[in-house]
């Protein structure tokens, strides 16, 4: 009977110390590591710290264009490495405001290969709202040191303008003689001025007007230039030379905002 006994009494006393046992650790939940955080590329290391600077360097690329030396643009053995790496941001050290003609290829005129312009494109470089708001995001959020209001000769926009001399454009053509209101009042034909020396003065006129109306439309732009973070600067396009004249940055002079 003793045998017995001891036997049911190890067996009853294993149950009761599985009974009371910690019950096992429940598993945890896998987690998967976090994913690596997304690559941007470095900042170009050429690029122009100052909006001096960013002037210098689109002075120097027109003028590897006007002699026939383009370097930037004829450098298509790195295309594939330059596109992977725009894929991660763009930090573009110029704003180009330019006309919508065909015959004014800034990245070329310019010799400056993707990532560096941020252009915006009007018919007769008169930018709207919109085309405000786009400079103002790349000097705010992508660090363009140097906004360039680029007319050019031969302009046809300018020169409907000045044919049209006050009377309504048809269809939407309007909008040209809304975007350059005030040119023909602020710059009268000469005399002794003939129709394509007058054309050529309201090309230049144009380009300066529109480069100050940005700076009088826009509060940012206009706290970034007083900073002397970002210059914009007026300039003509010449079609047969293909060189590029740049004008004194414009002013913060306090005039009232052009409306277009």
């Amino acid at each position: 009977m003793r045998p017995l006994f001891m036997l049911f009494t190890a067996t009853a006393l294993s149950l009761l110390a599985q009974e009371h046992a910690e019950p096992p650790a429940k598993a945890k939940p896998h987690v998967a590591a976090p994913a690596p955080a997304a690559h941007h590329p470095t900042a170009d290391p050429e690029a122009p710290d100052n909006p001096g600077a960013g002037l210098a360097e689109l002075a120097a690329g027109n003028a590897r264009f006007v002699a026939g030396k383009r370097t930037r643009t004829l450098d298509t053995a790195h295309d594939a490495a330059m596109r992977a790496a725009l894929t991660g941001g763009q930090a573009p050290f110029a704003v180009i405001v330019t006309c919508s003609d065909s015959r004014v290829p800034d990245a070329l005129l310019f010799d400056q290969e993707a990532g560096r312009l941020f252009t915006i494109r009007e018919a007769g470089n008169a930018p709207d709202l919109q085309g405000i708001a786009s400079a103002e995001y790349a000097a705010e959020h992508l660090g363009s040191k140097v906004i360039v209001v680029m007319g050019h000769t031969s302009c046809g926009a300018v020169k409907a303008v000045r044919e049209a001399n006050g009377k309504p454009l048809p269809h939407n053509l309007w909008a040209l003689q809304a975007g350059m209101a005030g040119l023909l009042e602020s710059t009268p034909q000469d005399p002794n001025e003939d129709a394509r020396t007058y054309g050529a003065r309201l090309e230049e006129v144009n380009a300066r007007r529109q480069a100050q109306a940005m700076l009088d439309r826009s509060s940012l732009l206009r706290d970034l230039a007083a900073a002397e973070k970002v210059w914009i600067v007026p300039a003509l396009y010449n079609l047969a030379s293909g060189k590029v004249k740049f004008f004194k940055p414009v002013s913060l002079a306090a005039t009232a905002p052009t409306h277009h």
